[in-house]
């Protein structure tokens, strides 16, 4: 028994190899950064206090958790596998108090483990180190449901303390314990008095805080929101759409309690997740997907555990035929993550002292919030205001643009330092200075932005500058709508000329100037009439600008 179950070991951690080798070339994603960003300034005793403390964190705040990830990043920084192979080691023990916890025999408990090991459910569990919240909880709840059924409810209690210190999905444990003391233990209802107040102190607080929340983590429940969730439960645990649903009639088919219990661990430990409709992920199935292991494992044994192998054996490949459109997108992601990390990190470099942030795009993936966690990682300070690339921050004396460009997975970046002297040429490219950019103006659409009727620059004029230049881009839409449009241009408050355009297309207005010394210069434009979009848009525009400036 001992040589087979050795070979069963080597052969599932060859089998885990292999298929989730490819993860060792992910990366963090916005929420590690941020989490990693709050770190850095982070002390030991904040994860000591907030253990010991019975509160409920609507910050989602998991002491047990946010200790490893803290430890991690004081020992090896951003070194992304040691994080990620926590993770993996945390999924090979849970493995291993799995195989404890099964019933039946051997052959049985291997069907169990397997449906366990290699769901594609829960891909994100294998491949991505912020599941180890979700990892780390199942190890203490299998741990703490081995301990119950070895008769050691102290040790239990402080597991389940430990399980609802890493993820609140643990706050179900209590239930779970009864029912197996109902179906299959001895009756030792008293002894889970203290598990019940631990999970009705914690429930109470999350109502009371998120309760009829709209957020990402708020608790809702109506009909509507409860449909939905069930239904997208339904249909990642078993792959295919709705398919979840055939496991309903299971108990009703068998009178195996242990079948019984091992489904209504599943049902318990994700009902949680089914009152916080705006976080649907199939990552949630992680740890009742050991309640299922178990259910299947008992049903192998209570039948006969060829059929049950057989189908696993067949369900498996299925499983792996899912995997490399998910490797894709996943280590696509960590390249641009990776790129942007690094140009961030070189540009705090070049210029230490920039604390303000214009942002054109970002990696999807990254969010706003990554990005600032980027900036204040590379920066080494909390201190950093990212604001929208259409905000003009006038006051800045010390500021850059970050331009994303996906197509060529490229971050651009542009600063200004002090009193700079500024551009005297404009174009509308991912390098334009926006600073210089005040009143009336949108966002960059490819080469153009549009103005609003009235829109005001600041330019540098050259001694040498005999010409000023505005490159416009009209519309066949745009003149349909008006018939003609007039631009008017001013420069330090005199008007250099009016041009109507009557023509679609690129067009270049040009006036001459007279001599005059080099200077800071306003210039305003002043357009007429108002073009109104018919696509719902409410704005009022003026003219699309390419570039403008002095030659």
């Amino acid at each position: 028994m001992k040589a087979r179950a050795a070979a069963l070991c080597a052969i599932l951690i060859w089998l885990l190899w292999v298929v989730n080798k490819g993860a060792y070339k992910g990366y963090f994603s916005g929420d590690e950064l941020d989490l990693f960003a709050w770190m850095r300034f982070t002390t030991a005793d904040t994860f000591f206090w907030g253990f010991l403390t019975p509160q409920f964190y609507s910050t989602n705040f998991r002491p047990l958790g946010h200790l490893i990830f803290w430890s991690l990043y004081q020992t090896v920084g951003l070194n992304f596998p040691w994080f990620l192979a926590t993770v993996q080691l945390l999924h090979l023990l849970n493995l291993a108090l799995l195989w404890r916890l099964l019933p039946g025999a051997w052959p049985a408990r291997v069907c169990g483990l397997g449906l366990f090991a290699f769901h594609i459910a829960c891909f994100d569990d294998y491949w991505k180190s912020m599941t180890l919240f979700d990892v780390l909880c199942t190890t203490f709840c299998l741990a703490a449901l081995i301990a119950w059924t070895r008769r050691n409810p102290w040790w239990s209690l402080l597991l389940f303390w430990c399980a609802y210190k890493s993820k609140e999905l643990a706050i179900g444990l209590p239930v779970i314990l009864l029912a197996y003391e109902y179906w299959l233990g001895e009756k030792r209802y008293r002894q889970l008095a203290p598990f019940f107040a631990i999970s009705f102190l914690f429930g109470i607080q999350a109502i009371l805080q998120q309760g009829g929340q709209q957020g990402t983590y708020g608790l809702r429940l109506t009909p509507a929101l409860l449909a939905q969730a069930i239904d997208f439960y339904a249909s990642q645990i078993l792959i295919l759409p709705h398919l979840g649903f055939a496991l309903l009639p299971i108990p009703l088919l068998t009178k195996d309690r242990r079948v019984w219990w091992g489904l209504a661990a599943f049902v318990i430990f994700l009902a949680p997740m089914f009152l916080v409709p705006n976080r649907l992920l199939s990552s949630y199935l992680y740890l009742p997907l050991a309640g299922l292991a178990y259910a299947y494992a008992a049903f192998a044994d209570r039948t006969n555990w060829r059929y049950a192998a057989a189908a696993l054996l067949l369900w498996l490949p299925l499983n792996y035929a899912l995997l490399p459109p998910l490797r894709s997108t996943l280590i696509a992601e960590a390249n641009e993550t990776k790129t942007y990390l690094a140009s961030v990190y070189g540009l705090a470099k070049r210029q230490p002292e920039l604390r303000t942030f214009l942002i054109d795009g970002q990696p999807d993936h990254l969010q706003s919030w990554g990005v600032k966690a980027s900036l204040q990682l590379a920066f080494g300070t909390q201190a950093i205001e990212t604001l929208s690339v259409d905000a003009h921050p006038e006051s800045q004396t010390a500021l850059a643009l970050l331009s994303w460009d996906r197509p060529a997975q490229r971050l651009y970046t542009l600063s200004r330092i002090g009193e700079q002297q500024d551009s005297a040429w404009i174009e509308m490219t991912r390098l334009t200075p926006v600073w210089q950019l005040e009143k009336g103006w949108h966002g960059r659409d490819s080469s153009f932005r549009w103005t609003e009727p009235y829109a005001t620059a600041r330019l540098w004029r050259p001694a040498e500058a005999t010409k000023f230049q505005t490159e416009v881009n009209i519309g066949l839409a745009y003149l349909k709508q008006i018939g003609q449009v007039t631009l008017e241009t001013k420069l330090n408050g005199q008007t250099l000329g009016r041009e109507t355009f009557t023509k679609p297309g690129w067009q270049t207005v040009t006036y001459s100037l007279p001599p005059a010394p080099a200077a800071r210069a306003q210039v305003e434009f002043l357009v007429s009439p108002p073009f109104q979009p018919t696509n719902g848009d409410p704005r009022k525009l003026g003219i699309p600008i390419g570039a403008f400036g002095f030659r």
